[in-house]
């Protein structure tokens, strides 16, 4: 699957929308295909995602630096995010679902080594 697929699947506001191009071209600049390696696609797609919710917003989810959204209501009209992390490790990832699948992502390639730039995401089977 290429990453335009993948985010026709998962976030069809991106995929429609007239800029996809450049969110694309601007998670494959940011996202090391040899970390990745055959998940490489899933990544571009989940950072462009991402980018895209932080930037363009949408959904409940799109309030970048407000945290997660913990509850809502809809009759009262009430929203409530959790806490805010002033100093996010992983470049403020944790801020969107997209972001956060990323994340997973990451968790399944693991790095070799100490100096981990460049090195591939292994995978057996």
């Amino acid at each position: 699957m290429t990453p335009r697929e993948i985010i026709g699947a998962i976030c069809p506001a991106l995929a429609q929308n007239e800029s996809v191009s450049v969110f694309v071209q601007m998670a494959e600049e940011n996202t090391n295909k040899k970390r990745f390696g055959k998940l490489y696609p899933y990544a571009v797609a989940y950072r462009a995602c991402h980018l895209y919710t932080v930037t363009a917003g949408t959904g409940a989810n799109s309030v970048f630096g407000m945290g997660q959204v913990a509850s809502m209501s809809e009759g009262g009209q009430s929203v409530s995010f959790a806490t805010r992390v002033e100093s996010d490790a992983n470049g403020g990832l944790e801020t969107t679902k997209y972001g956060r699948m990323l994340l997973g992502l990451l968790k399944t390639c693991p790095t070799l080594g100490v100096n981990t730039a460049g090195l591939a995401c292994l995978h057996l089977g």
